[in-house]
């Protein structure tokens, strides 16, 4: 019954453009991951492609190694020769970019450094790494948990206020905590993997939205529902066939498109510097992730987020015998909060971070310190979104049926 009624989701035409829209984003996200890294040349012009790829996985691979005190010294006395050099002091951009380009086997440390040194927790100077010396190195991984204390405990920013004390002392730990010195090397394929991941998943449970948005409204569309209704089994077996029908839909459509997507990213990119830590990209985040943890916690969250709305649209199908009201849930559940996050609102921004539409972009969520405290310990976002979110998608499973096999016939 559940290969029925896949058959009749493929059946229309519509389905299967949906898919090659589907086969499309892969392709697309893809593209626009290779074609943003960028070598930049003798010349101080741009390259791109697979031997701007190599390139700049040679120039990286040259520094890698424990980013520890001697390493990092290294780095800041090489910076500090090339911006003592006239192409670095110039007023010409080009020259400028040549400097540049002289710099791009460590300029992710030295935008960790930029990080690392500055003023203030959530400030960024582009230039700073050009004034610290060498002789400021042991204070690298120190200053990112001063700068958090700060941050935390000035009385005059909204993070004072926004904050529980106890939610204070988990993410000052998980700063304390973090296993330093970091490990660096060229980690393009992972950072970009990771950065084009929402586009990939957001896109993906539209469509899968829109698919599974007539597996039960389709029998009203169609005046099928009598024909339905009425046979032996119709309102058990059948019905419980649609909601296999939806779970396969989404967890084959969805493993083939990010497993697709994981292996061209990779695969074009390079699969280096899986065991970095996250923060080599995203220096302020609290959680303890490797890059490679990161993806999985991507992918799995993302799946999850998945099979939510896409329930949630079987669901308001099964409620409403309407596939076009049922099919414009997943736009609200993600266009919605990103409208609201817009007004900049402390306490709302807490509350969005708990929204399902966060399981879908999961390395954007990553930035944020969303902690909660409830009975008294401390939870992330991340466990909770996890947790809360597989426990509604089982629960959605039998009111479906419920609300289903109970319809009347009209």
């Amino acid at each position: 019954m559940v290969k029925y009624e896949l058959k009749k989701i493929f059946s229309a035409v519509s389905s299967k453009i949906a898919l090659g829209l589907m086969a499309m984003m892969v392709m697309l996200s893809t593209w626009m991951a290779v074609s943003s890294v960028e070598w930049i040349n003798e010349s101080g012009d741009p390259e791109t492609g697979f031997a701007a790829i190599g390139k700049l996985r040679g120039a990286q691979k040259e520094w890698s190694g424990i980013l520890d005190e001697e390493r990092l010294r290294l780095i800041l006395q090489e910076n500090q020769r090339i911006a003592a050099t006239p192409e670095a002091q110039s007023r010409d951009y080009q020259q400028n970019d040549i400097a540049y380009g002289w710099r791009q086997g460590f300029r992710p440390v030295l935008d960790m450094v930029n990080q690392s040194y500055a003023t203030g927790f959530q400030e960024f100077d582009w230039y700073l790494s050009e004034r610290i010396t060498p002789d400021q190195a042991g204070k690298f991984y120190g200053n990112r948990t001063k700068l958090m204390k700060e941050w935390l405990c000035d009385e005059t920013g909204s993070a004072y206020r926004l904050f529980t004390e106890k939610e204070k002392l988990y993410l000052v730990e998980q700063y304390e905590t973090l296993e330093t010195p970091f490990y660096y090397t060229y980690a393009e394929g992972w950072e970009q993997l990771l950065y084009h991941s929402p586009f990939v998943i957001m896109v993906g449970v539209l469509i899968l939205g829109y698919l599974a948005a007539g597996i039960f409204a389709n029998e009203f569309r169609w005046k099928s529902d009598a024909v339905f209704f009425s046979s032996r089994y119709g309102r058990d077996k059948a019905t419980a066939a649609k909601i296999g029908a939806g779970f396969v839909l989404v967890t084959a459509l969805y493993w083939a498109a990010v497993l697709i997507y994981t292996l061209l990213i990779l695969g074009c990119l390079g699969f280096d510097g899986w065991n970095c830590p996250i923060q080599i990209d995203l220096w302020k985040v609290f959680y303890h992730l490797k890059l490679w943890q990161a993806w999985v916690l991507t992918a799995v969250g993302g799946y999850i987020g998945s099979l939510f709305f896409v329930f949630v649209t079987m669901w308001v199908s099964a409620k409403t015998r309407s596939s076009l009201v049922a099919v414009t849930v997943p736009f609200l559940l993600i266009f919605l909060p990103n409208f609201l996050d817009n007004l900049n609102i402390d306490k709302l921004s807490k509350f969005l971070g708990l929204l399902p539409d966060q399981l879908l972009q999961i390395y954007q969520a990553l930035r944020y310190f969303y902690v909660y405290e409830i009975g008294g310990k401390v939870f992330n976002a991340m466990t909770l979104l996890v947790v809360v979110y597989s426990l509604l998608t089982v629960v959605l499973a039998p009111m479906m049926y419920r609300d289903f096999r109970k319809k009347e016939i009209i």
